[in-house]
């Protein structure tokens, strides 16, 4: 008994640490998205009225583009499961997982374009250019804080 509650209590508390590292990262991507909205108005010297535009369109496509990644991640899970043992791989499964996966690859780059088109409506092309730079500049230092970062910290983390 004594060794059933001892696997029980290390059980529930690696479930525990789990979810509040689940919700560490979220509430750092909730961060970073927070940073990101900061700098997208400085770099691209918003006025008020652009910034309420711009963050309605911005907001809509990035829930867009979760809700599309959550499913995504969710079929990616399904192939792990699938994957586990060879001689039990369903192939008319991975088949219809196969086919969604490619149609919400195309629903995000669909996503995308009616994204920057939409952009047009409230922002100068001058600015949209600036985006799009800032963009990638955004992308590219936030990899490099992550390289440095775990270069830095145990690599089990």
């Amino acid at each position: 008994m004594k060794r059933f509650l001892l696997v029980f209590a290390l059980f529930a508390l690696s479930i525990n640490l789990f979810a509040q590292r689940w919700e560490m990262r979220e509430n750092q991507r909730k961060k970073l998205e927070e940073l990101k909205k900061i700098k997208l108005i400085e770099a691209l010297d918003l006025s008020e009225d652009e910034s309420i535009k711009f963050f309605a369109v911005y907001n809509e496509h990035q829930k867009k583009v979760h809700s599309i990644q959550k499913e995504r991640d969710q079929i990616i899970d399904q192939f792990e499961r699938l994957t586990r043992d060879e001689s039990k791989f369903n192939f008319k499964k991975f088949e219809e997982l196969e086919k969604r996966l490619n149609e919400l690859e195309q629903e995000l780059f669909r996503n995308r374009q009616e994204f920057h088109s939409s952009l047009k409506n409230v922002l100068s092309p001058f600015k949209i250019a600036k985006f799009y730079t800032f963009e990638r500049k955004f992308i590219k230092e936030v990899n490099r804080l992550i390289m440095m970062r775990r270069n830095r910290v145990n690599p089990e983390e």
